[in-house]
């Protein structure tokens, strides 16, 4: 699952996605799940603020979670959970 809340009253420009799927996420706060796939080598979650506010990002497989912050200006919150190639992310 990929999060990303908080206040940035100029935008934010949210990716997400898989090693091989860059999805663009809109509004907060921004809730997205995807289905893990095997293959993938991470999972992350990029939002860049758009001239200030305060935001977090995460993202969360099986219980896993990384996560960011970011304040003012153009700062880029970003969390990814890399694979561990025995099936799990860490």
């Amino acid at each position: 699952m990929f999060k990303v809340w908080g206040s940035a009253p100029s935008g934010v420009d949210i990716t997400y996605g898989n090693d091989g799927t860059n999805l663009q996420g809109k509004g907060l706060p921004m809730e997205k799940t995807l289905s893990v796939k095997d293959d993938a080598l991470y999972y992350q979650v990029t939002a860049q603020l758009m001239g200030g506010g305060d935001i977090q990002c995460s993202v969360t497989i099986d219980g896993e979670t990384k996560s960011g912050r970011a304040q003012g200006g153009y700062n880029i919150c970003s969390a990814q959970l890399n694979s561990d190639f025995s099936g799990g992310f860490s």
